[in-house]
């Protein structure tokens, strides 16, 4: 029998552990949907609107007509969701890289400035680090990898450089609450294993997002003052905008280093990051292979399809993540006129890995998976394979389009970085 005593001070315990995992919780899946379990047939309605029924038929002539339709279908998704990238800026310059010489963690690890020039206002400074295979073996590929904890949690590395900028409260956890992430989100929640990574022969680039644009409807306004932007233009980009504008920046930088001239360059994101990086790699095409896990609503899953996250619901909860357009969407008196198979399509004939797991609902898997193979065509119009796979449980990572899903809810765990570094390596070549 337990003790009276011992029984209130468990329960006052596990009252204390769910206050203080509000603040990470209410960024994931909500706990009426990790009772259910997404459909394995992916049924729904259709993706609108149908992307290739007005092309030509001769294929020089096809993908003619898709390249000259790509800027206009861009300015749809920044019009309607996610707001206007900010401009090009002028060239990116790099400080020298500085080794983080105190690290015990495997890789040798470096730290360096990137300045971004930006017109009619300051520069911005960006804190970028990179993690290096074994000297004696060629760089495979370049892993990117925003972070919103900063650099000692992305790389789970004390010697790195503690975040000087804005973290969620949930990256404050330490003691048992830290104990207690690790089995609810996954060991690999914060960032990637590194160890498992340089082994296949990729470096790591890793970033603080704050440094540019942190994840804060209170500081949206003053991140976008620092690029001499009118908060309350209508076409002003939302954070994942402001994000994928990053990610390219962070390019930019890596290619000022002749150690990756060559290196294909993949972009890795969850959740919110997992929109980010999608709309990274659709506007730019320097990203070879993208990894978009779990990315839901604005993401990877079809906004018509109504399972998942609602529209209400996140412009709510994140109104700085989206162009301010995107809230007139959300009573579903209007429907929005372009959807996210667009975006993934825009990624062709890149490659783009979509993960999910079973029970995250709230990300919608099946509207995601739908997603995949409404923008399959795509890749043919290259001639090069889409979606392979002709179920969700069917995971075929020589697809160009490629989805993973596994049990579980939200998170990032061993058995998604074995479909991610899979996929990373079908569509890279081994030196």
């Amino acid at each position: 029998m337990i003790s009276r005593r011992l029984f209130r001070r468990i329960a006052l315990l596990l009252a204390l552990s769910l206050a203080m995992l509000t603040g990470f919780a209410s960024a994931c899946t909500p706990v009426r949907h990790v009772l259910v379990t997404a459909d394995p047939l992916a049924l729904g309605p259709p993706a609108r609107p149908d992307l290739f029924a007005s092309l030509p038929e001769p294929p020089q002539a096809r993908l003619q007509a898709w390249r000259e339709r790509r800027p206009d279908l861009l300015a749809q998704l920044s019009t309607h969701i996610y707001g206007a990238s900010p401009p090009d800026p002028g060239p990116v310059t790099l400080s020298a890289w500085s080794e983080v010489s105190a690290s015990t963690e495997p890789g040798d690890r470096f730290i360096a400035d990137a300045t971004i020039p930006v017109d009619g206002a300051g520069p911005l400074t960006l804190q970028l680090a990179l993690v290096m295979p074994a000297p004696d073996r060629p760089v495979r590929g370049v892993l990117l990898v925003p972070s919103e904890c900063g650099l000692q949690a992305a790389l789970h590395d004390p010697a790195m450089p503690a975040p000087d900028g804005f973290t969620p409260s949930y990256c404050d956890a330490d003691g048992w609450l830290a104990d207690l992430i690790g089995p609810l989100f996954g060991e690999w929640i914060s960032g990637p294993p590194a160890a498992r990574v340089l082994d296949h022969g990729y470096a790591i680039a890793a970033w603080h997002e704050s440094d540019i644009a942190p994840d804060s409807a209170a500081l949206h306004d003053t991140a976008l003052g620092a690029f001499g932007l009118d908060p309350r233009a209508e076409d002003r980009p939302g954070v994942i905008s402001l994000w994928a504008w990053t990610i390219s920046r962070v390019i930019d930088a890596i290619e000022e280093d002749p150690r990756f001239v060559d290196a294909p360059l993949i972009a890795y994101g969850h959740s919110r990051r997992g929109k980010a990086v999608l709309l990274a790699a659709a506007r730019d095409e320097r990203i070879a292979v993208t990894l978009s896990h779990q990315s839901g609503t604005g993401g990877a899953a079809l906004q018509n399809d109504r399972v998942g996250e609602p529209v209400a619901s996140i412009v709510e909860t994140y109104p700085h993540w989206f162009a301010p357009r995107y809230g007139d969407y959300a009573d579903g008196r209007a429907e929005l006129p372009i959807d996210q198979h667009v975006l993934l399509a825009l990624i062709a004939p890149r490659a783009v890995l979509i993960g999910a797991a079973w029970r995250d609902v709230w990300a919608d898997p099946a509207g995601a998976f739908r997603a995949a193979e409404a923008a399959s065509p795509a890749w043919a119009i290259f001639n090069r394979p889409g979606l392979i796979q002709n179920r969700m449980a069917e995971f075929d990572p020589s697809g160009g389009v490629a989805s993973h899903i596994r049990p579980g809810t939200h998170g990032v765990t061993d058995t998604d970085w074995d479909a991610f570094l899979a996929f990373m390596d079908a569509h890279t070549v081994a030196p």
